[in-house]
């Protein structure tokens, strides 16, 4: 034997003798052994641009496990990604300096106890840095994303909820805290119309709209129906250009209703609709998912649009489709290589176009030139998009 081995053969004796536990690693050469890395270091992003986008993977294959992930729109890269909870919804403020998930948990991963929650992240870290407990739930379904969305001052985080009565939960998240419920009977989903109101879509074709105090009391008044929703539905996703004041709720026949909410209650302005003689000929009409996106400055209007016959309304778009919202005329289009369910636009004065496929690739365009930048892969089952400033 060697040395080597007669010192193994001791160690292995001592503690088979003396009950004492010998050390792993002092059965192993010193060349096989590597020192344990205790300390872990967190890499810090650049503060958001203008062109940050957020994917939101609702990872249906394991649905308790989400993500969403961080996309530079000018290197066309993932920065980064944020693991959520099961069928999370996002929020990003305008101003950016942090991001909110509403998120549910199980005790068990699957099941046991429930928690559902708001969480905060730092938008460079993207740690978690804070969390709200939402005590009386939230609405589980394919995420929306006025499932849960932010007042415009960016300070209530308001989070649709149906247990079975339909009710906003309202958090404070500059607070930190849980301000309370807002009761709206009939109606679903949450569109934040000022610093302290929202309004919510109802089953007649209404709009309830309810304002709010510091301590959750609310007054709410109802609209009268401003659609036939028999003859001709909407799409819950309307694109929204908080510095209009204004939501463009698109029909699937292809009209678009504006709805000016710069007051305590919403108006409604006529109707009109995307569809040419030309166009209705050949059976274009709306498609998707989050199928409508609002360049407020540019006036600008992109729909995804696709060739199908009526109820084809979740088809993916086959082209983008560009409105002026002033002169209610299409100005121009973007065709799509891979069909798209999602569509989202930057705000600021150069802004990128992104459309979301069932492929999970999301492709990136010039507004101005439609150009094509480029496509980045992301994820297994992305629905949303939130970009910054919106």
């Amino acid at each position: 034997m060697t040395q080597r081995s007669d010192f193994l053969v001791a160690l292995a004796t001592l503690a088979l003798v003396t009950g004492v536990s010998v050390p792993a690693t002092a059965q192993l050469p010193a060349e096989a052994t590597l020192d344990v890395a205790e300390e872990h270091t967190t890499a810090v992003l650049p503060a958001p641009t203008a062109h940050r986008l957020y994917v939101l993977d609702v990872v249906f294959a394991h649905l308790t496990a989400a993500k969403a992930y961080v996309i530079d729109g000018d290197k066309r890269d993932v920065l980064g990604m944020i693991n959520v909870g099961y069928v999370p919804n996002l929020a990003v403020p305008p101003a950016h300096t942090e991001v909110y998930a509403a998120e549910t948990y199980f005790s068990r991963g699957t099941r046991g106890t429930r928690t559902d929650v708001v969480t905060i992240f730092d938008p460079q870290t993207l740690n978690p840095v804070a969390e709200v407990i939402l005590p009386s739930g939230r609405f589980l379904s394919a995420p929306k994303k006025f499932n849960a969305a932010l007042t415009t001052d960016g300070r209530y985080l308001l989070s649709f909820n149906m247990a079975p009565s339909t009710t906003v939960s309202v958090v404070d998240v500059k607070a930190r805290k849980y301000v309370g419920d807002i009761e709206i009977p009939g109606c679903a989903l949450v569109y934040p119309t000022g610093p302290a109101r929202f309004s919510s879509i109802c089953s007649d074709g209404a709009l309830l709209t309810a304002t709010f105090d510091e301590t959750g009391k609310a007054s709410s008044r109802r609209s009268k129906p401003f659609f036939n929703l028999r003859n001709d539905p909407l799409f819950e996703h309307p694109a929204v250009a908080r510095s209009l004041s204004r939501m463009y709720f698109v029909s699937y026949d292809g009209m678009v209703h504006p709805v000016d909410v710069s007051g305590a209650e919403p108006s409604f302005d006529t109707p009109w609709s995307m569809l040419d003689e030309k166009s209705q000929s050949e059976e274009w009409r709306p498609g998707g998912w989050q199928l409508a996106a609002v360049h407020p400055a540019q006036k600008r209007l992109f729909v995804l649009m696709h060739k199908g016959p009526r109820w084809t309304h979740k088809q993916a778009g086959e082209e983008v489709w560009i409105f002026d919202v002033d002169s209610k005329k299409r100005v121009g289009s973007i065709h799509l290589e891979e069909h798209a369910i999602s569509v989202a636009v930057s705000q600021d004065a150069n802004p990128l176009l992104y459309t979301l496929s069932e492929k999970a690739s999301l492709a990136i365009f010039d507004v101005q030139s439609g150009k094509h930048l480029g496509t980045v892969a992301v994820g297994e089952f992305p629905m949303l998009l939130y970009a910054h400033g919106e």
